[in-house]
């Protein structure tokens, strides 16, 4: 078992073959190596991720998923042979693997798909029922509203990512 932390928020993480057991929820993970960059699927989930050379993969290492950058701290050992890729460098990372919910005040997808455009920015003032971003799934165009008034603290996802139900995608406060 390791403490992994991403972007603040720290994770009980557990590797189990091709399964990543993540705050006591299982994840079933696939890694394959493409030139340049690492193909993650975690949860049906696809992730682009671009990790250092091995010889300085160690905890404090930057990642980036989807072209987003990432710091990943972790402590004690992943196991399973994944390590350190394993844990799921969430999309935007700031939000927890297999739900965005623990990050306060975070706007998360209500239904797995990909981003199609993000029509909002850090510090932009929403008024409750704006549209914050639209959200392909399931071949439909999804309005995704602030569901309060208040101001974008961060935007977690860019367009064309995918995303996963549950995953944190704008931070009100």
């Amino acid at each position: 078992m390791a403490k992994v932390t991403i972007a603040g928020r720290t994770y009980d993480v557990e590797v189990r073959g091709e399964t990543v057991v993540v705050d006591g929820h299982e994840f079933p993970v696939t890694v394959r190596e493409e030139k340049g960059f690492t193909l993650v699927n975690a949860g049906g989930v696809g992730y682009r991720v671009q990790l250092p050379p091995p010889a300085e993969r160690a905890s404090g290492m930057g990642v980036d998923v989807d072209y987003r950058p990432f710091v990943v701290e972790y402590e004690g050992r992943l196991g399973g042979g994944l390590a350190p890729r394993a844990p799921r460098p969430s999309a935007g990372a700031a939000t927890a693997p297999g739900g965005g919910a623990s990050v306060a005040g975070a706007v998360t997808a209500q239904i797995a798909g990909r981003i199609i455009t993000v029509k909002v920015k850090v510090g932009d003032t929403v008024a409750r029922g704006d549209v914050l971003l639209l959200l392909e799934a399931m071949k439909m165009e999804n309005e995704v509203k602030a569901p309060a008034d208040g101001t974008v603290k961060q935007v977690l996802v860019t367009d064309g990512q995918r995303v996963a139900e549950g995953e944190g995608l704008i931070v009100l406060s």
